[in-house]
């Protein structure tokens, strides 16, 4: 059944769609989202709002999956903004920054799936609940993207190591 946005509903999802947006930028410029980077900063401060408004929505009523990522998301934006401004960034730190980031982003874009399949288009939406198809497939779909986008930029910073390395 479909259920109309709240005014906190229709806050919390304007605020993600900026996120996202800021996400979508700093990948297409630089192939990742650098948590100090004009782009980073912006995407995480609208993550970070995101998850904070988050708190206050709950169709069943209380503590929910979607509560639970958003204390996710918090930690690894929290983690990469720590490491990043250690010494460890110039080492293992580098890795960990991308999997927090990427992280971050993947877990944003489940209840994002999930809720905009199960409302849209209003008259019909593509999808009844999370088992759907439609939403299983999408999921699976990002995990692979995902899975595929750290693997190169883990090549690329190891790559770079060596070109630095050799030099």
């Amino acid at each position: 059944m479909q259920h109309p946005l709240s005014l906190l509903g229709t806050i919390h999802t304007a605020i993600s769609i900026v996120a996202l947006v800021f996400a979508a930028i700093a990948l297409v410029r630089s192939g990742k989202i650098e948590p100090y980077s004009p782009n980073g900063k912006y995407y995480s401060i609208f993550t970070a709002l995101g998850c904070i408004t988050a708190f206050g929505l709950s169709r069943a009523g209380g503590f929910n999956p979607g509560h639970a990522l958003a204390i996710l998301i918090l930690v690894l934006l929290a983690v990469a903004y720590f490491v990043g401004s250690r010494p460890a960034a110039a080492g293992w730190g580098a890795y960990l920054i991308v999997f927090c980031m990427y992280t971050t982003l993947l877990l944003s874009l489940l209840p994002a799936v999930n809720e905009t399949f199960t409302r849209v288009p209003l008259s019909h939406p593509l999808a009844t609940d999370i088992n759907s198809p439609a939403i299983q497939n999408t999921l699976k779909g990002l995990l692979l993207v995902y899975v595929i986008s750290l693997v190169l930029q883990f090549r690329h910073i190891w790559k770079g190591r060596q070109v630095a390395a050799s030099k």
